[in-house]
């Protein structure tokens, strides 16, 4: 819907069942921030109090430092995905 994170439409959902962020990387720089830290800051902005939050683990370690703290100074309770093979 758009470049995801605090400014996306897809934020304007009151209470979400869940918010997923997916691997943070650096795109849209010019908006969004030019290191992985500013960009997962942004990222991170649809976590909202109460409602989980699940991140993709492979990371890079400081987006993932930047998403734990937003999830816990919003009070979302965050989960750390880890890749597995489809059987």
């Amino acid at each position: 819907v758009g470049l995801g994170g605090r400014l996306d439409a897809t934020n304007a959902l009151p209470a979400p069942v869940v918010c997923a962020i997916t691997l943070i990387d650096l795109d849209h720089v010019a908006i969004l921030g030019d290191t992985h830290t500013l960009i997962a800051r942004e990222k991170a902005g649809i976590l909202k109090r109460g409602v989980p939050g699940v991140v993709f683990a492979e990371q890079p370690p400081e987006a993932l430092q930047a998403i734990q703290e937003v999830a816990h100074r919003v009070g979302a309770p965050l989960f750390i995905a880890s890749p597995s093979p489809l059987s």
